[in-house]
């Protein structure tokens, strides 16, 4: 076959198959390197994120994200000026007993596991009280009571509900005798920094039996006064109990008040949820000084060159300072701080955007061929025949 042909034929063969000649599309990854809408090379990094920074709960090697917060607003749920979506698939508990949506209120302290498929979608949602117990003593120009021991200090927008109800109380209508339960942040030292307050019973309608609940760390223990020291509290407790427990371990410890008396029933060590290796992490809460380090909730903080801080410096790592964490698991309870926020309110903060380099798409390069250049045909010389001699 003539050269300029064979190029026609390949040309119009070529032709023939759009998916040869089509162009990368960004959609489905550009060149196997995961450059897609929903995520720039497989690390992770999406459009929605966490308080608009663009991390995706799926993360790089994680599972989700875990959120450990207080509920800041409804329209599905906001903890640290995140939004959850709550689906159908939600599921709830409270203080390990299953719940319901209609148990949540502003306030709640709460640990939220979630996924995200473009929003932040929670799986997981967990009331978790800091005290629930008898009040022993109420101080009303501090806006200040005592349960088990434990200082609650109330802010001057820290809502004091009805259980079960809507109602709502002015903070003078608590008194001694109440049981109530508290959703807050440890402050450390047997003081915690009330977010939302519930009065379970009055002190006249009190029942006879009513639940204990206390969170905190592992202070002392004393197995020959079967005794043990959770922040300004000492329970009596089995002495059997105290086994599978350690000073620095963070607990729940739960039973019941009998005849004016305090009986511990169970100690459980308490752990942030969702430890899988890579999981995002969002935290808020109040830096303690652990034996390795900073340590926030029981987690470990560790932090690098790449922290970024916010309202302040590493020289602001304080003990008794709150701020909002926002990290990855590096190991079970130990997690890499990416940025550090001072000085937040609980109740209405958000993760300030992250500065970044805008990602620019790569580069196509579109395969270039040579066409022939086509003139007029090539004919072939005529060979001339020689002249034969006439025999004639």
């Amino acid at each position: 076959m003539p050269k300029a042909l064979r190029w026609w034929v390949l040309v119009l063969g070529l032709a023939t198959l759009p998916e040869a000649w089509a162009l990368p599309n960004p959609a489905g990854g550009v060149g196997g390197s995961g450059a897609t809408p929903d995520g720039i090379g497989g690390t992770g990094i999406h459009p929605g994120g966490i308080g608009g920074t663009g991390i995706h709960p799926g993360g790089n090697g994680g599972t989700g994200i875990t959120a450990l917060g207080v509920i800041q607003r409804f329209g599905s749920i906001y903890v640290n000026g995140q939004e959850y979506v709550l689906s159908p698939q939600t599921r709830y508990s409270v203080d390990g007993t299953a719940g319901t949506a209609k148990d949540l209120r502003l306030g709640d302290r709460v640990t939220v596991q979630a996924a995200a498929d473009g929003q932040a979608v929670a799986q997981v949602v967990r009331v978790e009280h800091a005290v629930i117990g008898r009040v022993t003593n109420v101080d009303a120009a501090k806006r200040q009571f005592t349960i088990l021991g434990e200082t609650i200090q109330a802010g001057k927008m820290t809502p004091l509900t009805v259980h079960n109800s809507d109602q709502s109380l002015p903070f003078a209508a608590l008194k001694a005798g109440d049981v109530v339960s508290v959703s807050g942040l440890d402050r450390g030292n047997g003081h915690w920094l009330a977010t939302e307050i519930c009065r379970r019973y009055p002190a006249d309608a009190a029942p006879a039996r009513v639940p204990l609940l206390l969170r905190g760390r592992v202070d002392a223990i004393y197995p020959g006064q079967n005794t043990l020291e959770v922040g300004a509290t000492k329970l009596k407790v089995n002495g059997t109990l105290l086994r599978a427990i350690q000073v620095g371990q963070s607990v729940v410890v739960r039973g019941e008040y009998t005849d004016g008396k305090t009986r511990a029933e169970s100690i459980s060590p308490t752990a942030l949820a969702a430890q899988e290796v890579g999981n995002r992490v969002s935290l808020l809460g109040y830096l303690d000084r652990g034996t390795d380090g900073w340590t926030t909730h029981g987690v470990s903080l560790v932090e690098n060159h790449h922290t970024l801080y916010e309202n302040g410096d590493a020289a602001d790592m304080q003990a008794g300072s709150m701020v909002a964490i926002e990290g990855r698991v590096q190991a079970p309870g130990v997690v890499n701080a990416e940025r550090v926020i001072f000085s937040v309110n609980p109740m209405d903060f958000d993760f300030p955007i992250i500065p970044r380099m805008p990602v620019l798409p790569p580069v196509l390069h579109h395969p270039e061929i040579e066409r022939p250049e086509f003139g007029p045909p090539e004919i072939e010389p005529l060979v001339e025949r020689p002249e034969l001699p006439d025999n004639d």
